[in-house]
């Protein structure tokens, strides 16, 4: 079977047709519409009426905080004209087929399970660093949602308290992408709008000492919070997403970082496995279609109790009736 997985992002959507197997057969992008309201849900309509009649259902992975087991947005993250709508419920009408819908870095973190770094982990931290941080509680091989469905946003927690509470202050504030380029810009000179996370790297990859030591600066503050995770949880594996996860640098100084941390402690205390998700820039599409798949098969099993249960019934009342026939 195939599937429609599209992963909606602040700036282009992503789309692709993915089998079951996890294969993708191919994939395409195009700008996203931020609004109004019916521009965004025509232009997921127009993507699907490309692939009308060979596709089983739609997967959408989006930002934001999102009840994946009702289909309703609560926030859409940039998106403002989704707040709080149920966009299955929409998509569903319009296109009359199943949609499911989950939180892109909750995706992200379900293509590792299903295919990927942790497959082999029931237990496991997921960080997709991004402009924010996002990420998912992986327990029992499921994520972890929480009362509010925030288990996972990374981004909300303050890590300092001086000189007042700001969201420069916050995880997304600094280690969120924008704050390796601000390191790297005062370490370097290079002002910040000459710099993205590439051309940081591609510095440093070439022996440029200070853009090593702003990349360092970075990375001792996202390691202080992989170190709090393993205590907090101790999970099998921490894997860490998001653009930055494909330069094998990043993962060199992380756990050079960890090791670091470790050293303080008087006591022999486990070090933190980290590694890197598997699907990169591919993970929200991948995960987006294993949501589907899990959903198709709790209906049916919840289609499969209700027929018991109405067997149940009809026996019943056929026992009863019997019993009052006198049978």
């Amino acid at each position: 079977m195939n599937y429609l997985s599209i992963d909606v992002g602040g700036t282009f959507t992503k789309y692709a047709i993915i089998t079951e197997e996890c294969r993708i057969v191919e994939k395409n992008k195009s700008p996203t519409v931020t609004e109004p309201l019916e521009d965004f849900i025509a232009s997921l309509v127009n993507i699907y009426k490309k692939y009308e009649g060979h596709v089983e259902g739609i997967a959408l992975s989006m930002a934001g905080i999102i009840d994946s087991e009702t289909g309703f947005m609560y926030t859409g993250g940039n998106l403002t004209c989704i707040t709080n709508l149920n966009i299955v419920e929409v998509l569903e009408k319009r296109c009359g087929i199943h949609v499911t819908v989950e939180n892109d870095a909750k995706c992200a973190a379900l293509a590792e399970v299903w295919k990927g770094s942790l497959m082999d982990c029931n237990d496991a931290v997921v960080i997709v660093c991004g402009t924010g941080v996002g990420g998912a509680i992986i327990h029992d091989r499921k994520v972890l949602r929480g009362i509010h469905n925030m288990t996972g946003e990374f981004s909300y927690i303050m890590t300092e308290a001086e000189p007042e509470y700001s969201l420069d202050h916050t995880l997304a504030g600094n280690t969120g992408i924008r704050s390796l380029i601000k390191f790297v810009s005062s370490h370097t000179g290079v002002t910040e709008d000459e710099l993205d996370g590439e051309k940081a790297f591609s510095m440093a990859n070439c022996g440029d000492e200070k853009a090593l030591a702003g990349i360092r600066e970075y990375v001792r503050h996202l390691a202080i919070q992989i170190n709090n995770y393993q205590f907090i949880l101790d999970p099998e594996k921490i894997v860490i997403g998001g653009g930055i996860s494909v330069q094998p640098l990043f993962l060199q100084m992380i756990r050079e970082e960890i090791k670091k941390i470790n050293a303080v402690y008087p006591w022999d205390l486990p070090i933190p496995d980290v590694e890197v998700c598997k699907f990169f820039n591919d993970a929200n599409l991948i995960g987006s279609v294993y949501v589907h798949i899990k959903s198709k098969e709790r209906k049916i099993d919840v289609d499969k109790l209700n027929e018991l249960l109405d067997l149940v019934k009809d026996r019943r009342e056929g026992q009863y009736l019997m019993e009052l026939l006198g049978q």
